[in-house]
């Protein structure tokens, strides 16, 4: 071996070295379950073990060794900080989930004199946004009759509701009546939902603090078990932000899991269902 081989071996072995000396320091992780506070009102992520373990080990494949580098990527980086919301969180849903109050709502759209704004937020992967306009069609009522959006902070999830793919677990609940007449099945063994359909959404990654910054006013609003997710603190402020963007009258309908104080502006009529009171 020569000289210069030599060198060239010991410089690259010192640089191994070097690497091998980084040491992972996430004792602190605190601090990065805070800042996803702070910035989506998430809370208890640092006491979900298998969560707080996958963005640990995000951070270690984009070379971000401790807590702090992995904040200031956060702050930094856009896209990074998407990607750390990804993980964060969970999007487990099915067609025709807590069905009773989807009947309520097609029973209301076909009695309203008027066409209805609606938002689901969170929509996750567009279940939610699909089964109202499945319903209805099955109702025979004219989709046209709803300008309808889905918003989710997770931007895999929106990417998956424009897709509108889905596997039979998340159609378990759908007659197979229905699904062989808006569903096509892929070679994968997925169903794709007609394409009619899916020209009559809208699904937009977006945070539900940052609705204020939007000049517009729905006629109903489901937000179904995105409350579990927060503190009473986030939780006041997020339904304040729901009412606010409620229409005189407008309808808002939480999930089963959801847990809401009363509000000065909001009348229950329903299990799960709240009339926007006009003061």
């Amino acid at each position: 071996m020569g000289l210069f081989d030599w060198f060239s071996k010991t410089s690259t072995t010192q640089e191994v070295e070097q690497v091998e000396k980084r040491v992972e320091d996430f004792s602190n992780f605190k601090a990065v379950t805070d800042y996803i506070y702070e910035k989506s009102g998430i809370i208890d992520l640092d006491k979900r073990a298998l969560t707080a373990s996958r963005l640990q080990k995000h951070a270690l494949s984009q070379g971000l060794y401790t807590t702090q580098e992995l904040v200031d990527a956060m702050k930094n980086n856009i896209k990074f900080f998407q990607e750390i919301l990804n993980i964060a969180t969970v999007n487990e849903t099915f067609f025709m989930r807590e069905s009773k109050e989807l009947e309520w709502l097609i029973k209301y759209i076909k009695e309203s004199s008027k066409n209805l704004k609606i938002l689901s937020m969170p929509s996750s992967s567009g279940e939610e946004v699909y089964s109202i306009l499945l319903l209805m069609l099955e109702n025979n009522i004219d989709l046209n009759r709803v300008e309808i959006k889905g918003y989710d902070i997770n931007s895999e999830a929106v990417q998956n509701a424009r897709l509108g793919i889905y596997d039979e677990h998340s159609l378990h609940k759908i007659y197979k009546k229905t699904k062989d007449k808006y569903f096509k099945k892929l070679d994968s063994g997925a169903y794709e939902i007609d394409d009619v359909i899916k020209s009559h959404t809208q699904f937009e990654q977006k945070n539900i603090f940052e609705l204020p910054n939007e000049n517009v006013k729905y006629d109903v609003i489901l937000s179904r078990n995105m409350f579990i997710y927060f503190d009473d603190e986030k939780r006041k402020i997020a339904l304040d932000i729901i009412v606010n963007a409620l229409k005189p009258d407008g309808i808002y309908i939480k999930g089963h899991a959801d847990y809401i104080k009363e509000h000065d502006e909001l009348e229950n009529i329903e299990y799960g269902i709240y009339k926007k009171r006009i003061l």
